[in-house]
C-alpha cells in the first residue's frame, strides 16, 4: 500500500505518469472509495457526513462517466482504469492536505458574520485546488 501511495504523490509531484499505475479493477474501487471518504470528510463541516458522501458518490459517478465518454471519443478506451485509478489516487492525496486547513480556517472566523473571510488556510485552500486541476490535466493529458 505504501507503494501505491509513493506513486500517487509523485503523480502529484508531476513525476509519475498515469501510464505507469497498475491497470487494476480492485485498485480502482479502492481508489474510488478512498476520494468519496476523502471528498465526504471534506464537504462535513458544511453538508454532514452522510450528505457529503451522498454528493461525493454522485460526484464520483459522474465524473467517471464523462472520463469513459471522453476516453471513448479519443479511441483510448482501454485507458480507463488507470486514468480514473490516478485520478481517483491523486485527488484523495490531495484532498487530505486539505483536511487539516478547513479546521483551521473555522478558528479564526467568527460563526457570527456568516461571511467569507479570506484567511492564509483558505489562500492554501485554493492553491491546492488548483494544483489538483493540473494533475487532473496532466492525467488526462496521455
Amino acid at each position: 500500500m505504501i507503494n501505491y501511495l509513493r506513486l500517487f504523490i509523485e503523480l502529484c509531484l508531476f513525476r509519475q505518469q498515469a501510464e505507469n499505475i497498475p491497470r487494476s479493477e480492485s485498485l480502482l474501487l479502492v481508489t474510488g472509495l478512498l476520494a468519496v471518504l476523502s471528498a465526504a470528510a471534506n464537504a462535513a463541516p458544511e453538508e454532514g457526513f452522510i450528505r457529503g458522501l451522498l454528493l461525493s458518490g454522485c460526484q464520483i459517478i459522474l465524473f467517471s462517466g464523462m472520463i469513459w465518454l471522453a476516453l471513448n471519443f479519443k479511441r483510448k478506451s482501454e485507458r480507463w482504469v488507470q486514468t480514473l485509478t490516478g485520478i481517483f489516487g491523486a485527488t484523495t492525496v490531495l484532498q487530505l492536505l486539505t483536511l487539516p486547513l478547513f479546521g483551521w480556517q473555522e478558528s479564526l472566523v467568527s460563526p457570527d458574520t456568516g461571511q467569507l473571510v479570506v484567511t492564509l488556510p483558505l489562500i492554501i485552500v485554493a492553491a491546492i485546488a488548483i494544483w489538483s486541476l493540473t494533475v487532473m490535466a496532466s492525467i488526462l493529458a496521455v
